[in-house]
């Protein structure tokens, strides 16, 4: 299991009363909500990144498949979302 470093934060109100029902949600404590919240936060920031990358890539190879019409094109898979 991984080390677990205590931080302090602010939150606002509203956010302070969601974590008072941490039991409603089915978590064994407050701490546990954050933790799951910033593990599910730092996943899809890092998709988001990658699909960010990838679009960046894809537009600068366009240029280069269409000048160059023996590269072969992946046309099946335009619009796929497969990250």
């Amino acid at each position: 299991m991984e080390s677990i470093t205590q931080k302090k934060f602010s939150i606002t109100t509203v956010q302070s009363r969601f974590l008072e029902q941490y039991q409603q949600w089915g978590y064994s404590d407050q701490s546990s909500i954050v933790r799951d919240a910033l593990t599910r936060f730092i996943s899809d920031s890092l998709r988001n990144l990658r699909k960010t990358k990838m679009k960046k890539k894809s537009k600068e190879l366009r240029g280069i498949y269409e000048a160059d019409r023996e590269l072969t094109a992946f046309s099946v898979l335009d619009g796929d979302d497969f990250l």
